[in-house]
């Protein structure tokens, strides 16, 4: 069985190994001279986001990958600003951090290593069209910038509902390292919202996302309100920045003949946080297993797509209220008892609430459909 994987990010990687495990070899195609991210900023899986589909996602990423992967460190309080509340959520099982970009403990040189026999091809942009008459089975992992995206041309139903204008930077300071800070200000950060994770007690990434915007003046002026509202430079030092967009899509189906679409190729990049790297690696295993196993990859992937639905129904939501409503919600959130309820059980809390507000609620369109790009870093 000959199979080629296209990008050699978490999903490819992913996919890779469960080949391997399963006694296929793939090609690995990876159109950079490296692997991994440009850029390094610190990525979070919050576990209310999987609570459909486990109480512990890396404990289940792990054991569906069979290898185990390192987190940075375990979430142990979250910090939530509106524009006039705070919410402060400690000692419960809120999830985990990872670094993403090129240090050895990144998730994706974690991955690698775990690559034995593939070939992996360095510096090759190649095609489905270029490969799937060579191939058995291609898997389709190259990210969403717009010079790479291709699942529209291929899937059926395909539809991209949302653009998110991203700008990752890095912070020098002093930080709490298993403390995560996320900022939601209609007035300063439109329908988009900041995270900040630390690497360590001395640097931290910044990570300032907003969708439906026209164009990347209009992300500056949010990045710049931002700073001067939070003061956030007052106590730290600037020591970078890269932009991208990011884009969140669906379709009827993620297989195209013989060809698997995973990752943001497969739209499992989650459209409220903008945090895909668990989804990612499981859709790269599922794949591998549809095609080591002759299973249905649709199926195997209907519990994760039920995910990005309920975020993409969050996101909806999210961008329906305005402040007031913000502050109302983190306000409650701060409340001991709900804190309770919300972070220390296993109830599917989103879930049951996507499902009560959305018949109240429109999805908003962005305005730059289908228009996807990245910059060097600042």
């Amino acid at each position: 069985m000959k199979v080629a994987i296209i990008g050699a990010g978490v999903s490819g990687l992913a996919a890779g190994i469960t080949l391997e495990k399963n006694g296929v070899n793939p090609d690995i195609y990876e159109q950079n001279a490296i692997i991994s991210d440009h850029y390094s900023h610190v990525g979070a899986a919050l576990s209310m986001a999987y609570r459909s589909i486990t109480s512990e996602p890396l404990k289940f990423l792990n054991h569906l990958l069979g290898i185990e992967l390192e987190p940075l460190e375990s979430i142990k309080k979250l910090i939530i600003h509106s524009k006039n509340s705070k919410a402060v959520i400690d000692n419960e099982n809120i999830g985990f951090s990872f670094i993403m970009g090129q240090e050895s403990t990144s998730v994706t040189n974690q991955l690698l290593k775990q690559i034995k026999k593939s070939n992996i091809l360095y510096e090759k942009r190649v095609s489905i069209d270029l490969l799937k008459e060579k191939y058995d089975y291609i898997i389709a992992a190259n990210g969403s910038r717009s010079e790479d995206y291709i699942a529209d041309k291929y899937l059926k139903g395909w539809r991209q509902y949302l653009v998110a204008y991203t700008r990752v930077a890095k912070l020098h300071g002093n930080f709490e390292t298993n403390t995560v800070v996320v900022w939601g200000n209609k007035e300063v950060l439109k329908n988009g919202y900041a995270f900040l994770a630390p690497f360590n007690s001395r640097t931290a990434s910044l990570y300032v996302t907003i969708p439906h915007l026209s164009d990347w003046e209009e992300l500056n002026t949010c990045w710049k309100d931002f700073l001067q509202q939070t003061k956030i430079l007052d106590k730290t030092t600037l020591l970078g920045t890269y932009d991208r967009t990011h884009v969140s899509a669906n379709s009827m189906s993620v297989k195209w003949e013989n060809c698997f679409f995973v990752g943001d190729q497969g739209g499992f990049l989650d459209p409220f946080l903008g945090l895909g790297a668990a989804t990612a690696i499981a859709s790269g295993v599922l794949a591998a297993k549809a095609i080591t196993e002759n299973k249905d990859y649709d199926q195997l992937t209907r519990q994760y797509k039920r995910v990005i639905s309920t975020m993409s129904e969050v996101r909806n939501f999210y961008d329906s209220i305005d402040d007031e409503m913000f502050d109302t919600i983190v306000a409650a959130e701060d409340n001991q008892l709900l804190k309770k309820l919300i972070y220390g059980t296993n109830i599917d809390w989103l879930k049951y609430g996507a499902i009560a507000v959305s018949p109240f609620v429109k999805s908003q369109k962005s305005p730059n459909f289908h228009e996807t790009s990245s910059s060097p870093t600042h």
